[in-house]
C-alpha cells in the first residue's frame, strides 16, 4: 500500500493548512503570554493560570509540529547523507534494545548518496525498526534491513530501503490507515499514532516514497526510495 490515495492526498493537505493556522494561533497566544508573565507573581493565582495557558500553547505547539511534518512542511537541515553509513551507525545505536532479535543487515555494495535532513532520517530508520520490533513475537523475532539500487525504466535510479520483519502483520483495513495521523492500534494519547505519519511526511518532503506490504500471521515490509544525489 503506498501513500497515494486520494484520501491521503486530502489529508495531507487538510493537515498543512490546519498547522499553518494553528502556527498562528499560538505565536499570538505565547507572545501574549510573554507580556502577562511579568505581571503575575510566581505564588500568585494568577501566575498558576498564566503556567496552565503556556503548558496548554506547549501542547498545541507540539501538535502543530506533528501536523507539519506530515503534511511535509516541517524546516530540515539537508545535506549529502551516504545511506549505507547512517543505516549501519542507526543499527548500532538501536541493537541493544533488540537483545531477542534475529538481525540481518544487507547493503548494496555501492555507495548511495542522498539529499536529505541526516538526523531526521536516522530517526525514520529507527521509528520504522522500534515498530518492527513491537510486532515481532518476544523470542524468535526476524528483522531485515537491506538498501539496493531501485531502477524504473525512464526514471532516474533511486535509493531503495527495506525494513521487513516477521511480526503479527496487519489486516488490510489497518494497513489503509497505518500511514494517517493519530492513528494507532495502541492505548491513544497525543504522543501516539504519531511515528509512522510523520515518517512518511519526511520521505515525501525529501522527494521519497514509502509503501508498506503486510498481512496478518506474515510480518511487514516497508520500502522506501530516495533520490540519489548525483540524479537530483
Amino acid at each position: 500500500m503506498t501513500e497515494t490515495s486520494d484520501k491521503m492526498t486530502a489529508l495531507v493537505q487538510l493537515a498543512g493548512t490546519v498547522a499553518h493556522e494553528l502556527n498562528n494561533i499560538f505565536t499570538a497566544v505565547t507572545g501574549n503570554l510573554s507580556l502577562l508573565e511579568p505581571e503575575a507573581p510566581g505564588a500568585s493565582p494568577r501566575s498558576s493560570t498564566v503556567r496552565d495557558i503556556v503548558r496548554a500553547a506547549e501542547r498545541g505547539i507540539d501538535l502543530t509540529a506533528k501536523l507539519q511534518a506530515f503534511a511535509g512542511r516541517q524546516r530540515l537541515h539537508r545535506q549529502n547523507v551516504e545511506l549505507n553509513t547512517l543505516v549501519l551507525r542507526t543499527m548500532r545505536t538501536l541493537r541493544p534494545s533488540l537483545p531477542t532479535t534475529n538481525v540481518k543487515i544487507t547493503l548494496a555494495d555501492a555507495e548511495f548518496v542522498v539529499y536529505a535532513d541526516e538526523q531526521k532520517l536516522s530517526d525514520a530508520i529507527a521509528e520504522l525498526v522500534k515498530n518492527a520490533h513491537a510486532a515481532m513475537p518476544p523470542v524468535g523475532g526476524c528483522l531485515t534491513v537491506e538498501t539496493a539500487r531501485h531502477e524504473i525504466e525512464g526514471r532516474h535510479p533511486q535509493a531503495l530501503l527495506r525494513i521487513r520483519d516477521n511480526g503479527k502483520g496487519m489486516s488490510p483495513d489497518v494497513m489503509a490507515r497505518a500511514m494517517e495521523p493519530l492513528f494507532t492500534t495502541q492505548p491513544h494519547g497525543i504522543k501516539a499514532g504519531w511515528g509512522l505519519s510523520n515518517c512518511a511526511g519526511f520521505i515525501r518532503q525529501s522527494g521519497g516514497r514509502i509503501s508498506l506490504h503486510s498481512e496478518v500471521g506474515h510480518g511487514t515490509l516497508v520500502e522506501i526510495t530516495l533520490p540519489l544525489e548525483n540524479t537530483r
